[in-house]
């Protein structure tokens, strides 16, 4: 499996507090059956966490990356962000200021739970112009599109990526979260799989209960499709396809 989506990178965000916590997650994340991982720490939260793309960050991503090869875990690392978006991301974005997923086309974004729905529209449309795939992370916890998810088979036909996350589909974000994240399998309206994990302990980086789980939902079929072969399309920057038209 394939996991892009993980706050692994130590002490730069409200995961990983260390470079112990890192090994940690990186160990459980190969144990499970993971043999690529995207570090994508929060970028451009506003008052908390800027984690723009500059040498410092990168040395955090080459230090993590050589603990790994140290300690022999079967893991490839690849940088990446979660992209909080406000007005100024485009502008980030032409300033070279924000990571891919890999280097890829491919940008891993996030919203805030109450957003106006006409900003975020507006918002994809705008990276979508500026010449990156929005992938939007978990927007089945978006309060703004728990009553109305049909707006995400309006994104996905824009062009953009749909990663549902891990601790959604096994209800750990509540009812609302699982009943979307569910909805999204159901209809076909997801891309990836991402486990967003934070820590070793609480919302951890294990996926082979998530593969388990859509497995028996849907099919090992779909299981692989969305966390290994959608996901190592990103990494390799091909195009990627919902389960929908695919299945």
């Amino acid at each position: 499996m394939i996991d892009l989506h993980c706050h692994i990178l130590p002490g730069v965000d409200d995961g990983a507090a260390s470079e112990e916590e890192s090994y940690m997650m990186a160990r459980m994340a190969a144990e499970s059956g993971v043999t690529a991982l995207a570090a994508t720490p929060h970028c451009g939260v506003p008052g908390q966490f800027e984690n723009f793309a500059d040498e410092r960050l990168m040395d955090r991503f080459t230090g993590l990356e050589r603990l790994l090869e140290r300690e022999h875990v079967p893991l490839r690392l690849y940088t990446g962000m979660e992209v909080f978006v406000t007005d100024q991301t485009p502008r980030h974005l032409r300033e070279g200021r924000l990571l891919t997923l890999g280097g890829s086309r491919y940008l891993l974004v996030e919203f805030g739970f109450d957003e106006e729905p006409d900003f975020a529209e507006r918002m994809l449309g705008a990276l979508l112009e500026a010449g990156v795939v929005p992938v939007v992370a978990h927007p089945e916890r978006y309060h703004f599109v728990q009553p109305r998810p049909e707006c995400l088979l309006r994104w996905a036909e824009m062009g953009c990526a749909l990663q549902v996350n891990k601790g959604s589909l096994l209800g750990r974000f509540g009812r609302r979260a699982a009943q979307t994240a569910r909805w999204c399998l159901g209809e076909g309206c997801v891309h990836l799989l991402g486990s967003d994990a934070h820590s070793p302990w609480r919302r951890t980086p294990r996926m082979e209960e998530t593969w388990a789980y859509t497995a028996d939902f849907d099919s090992p079929e779909i299981a692989d499709f969305l966390l290994r072969d959608n996901p190592r399309r990103i990494l390799e920057d091909q195009p990627i396809r919902p389960v929908l038209a695919e299945f």
